[in-house]
């Protein structure tokens, strides 16, 4: 992915320890509500759990990969964002998990009112993200239905390519319009 935005906690700096582990070396990804930090997620280089700033709350906050314009992506985490917005050149946003999907998706409607919005869930959160589409008037993506849970656009890049993975977003699901 593009470094736009993120860093990684240096070694050099003083010890940042968050649930008895420093995280030097970890990449920082920050949460923004507009001009505002809200928290920063820390991911370690070599997997394992993702850290959050004690004390503090992701609120209505997301981080955007791209310019928010036009077609927006609506992930969980930053791989997946990287990943949609390197297939297709459209904004990518991570709502830090599945849980601040719809708040996110609903403040990108707000924010961003002539945006599409497309909700790109894990595999079995499809019902989820159906709903989170319907709140928003968006659409939504389905994962192959014979993926593991939690699988993503990610780990479908990196299994059958990019092109795939573009091919797979243009495939968006809506839901039943109510009139």
């Amino acid at each position: 992915g593009t470094p736009d935005g993120l860093r990684v906690y240096p070694a050099s700096a003083p010890p940042l320890v968050i649930c008895g582990q420093n995280v030097a070396g970890y990449l920082a990804v920050p949460c923004w509500d507009g001009a505002d930090l809200q928290t920063i997620q820390f991911i370690p280089p070599a997997g394992g759990d993702k850290l959050n700033l004690p004390g503090a709350s992701f609120g209505v906050g997301f981080f955007s990969v791209g310019e928010i314009s036009g077609r927006v992506h609506i992930c969980e985490g930053i791989g997946q964002a990287w990943a949609c917005y390197a297939v297709t050149g459209s904004a990518a946003v991570v709502c830090f998990g599945a849980g601040r999907m719809m708040t996110v998706a609903k403040v990108l409607c707000d924010k961003f009112p002539s945006a599409a919005l497309v909700v790109v869930p894990d595999r079995g959160k499809e019902e989820q993200a159906e709903k989170i589409a319907a709140a928003v008037a968006g659409q939504w993506i389905a994962m192959p239905a014979d993926k593991p849970s939690n699988y993503d656009a990610n780990d479908y890049a990196q299994e059958f390519g990019t092109g795939a993975l573009a091919a797979l977003l243009e495939r968006t699901s809506a839901p039943p319009m109510r009139y």
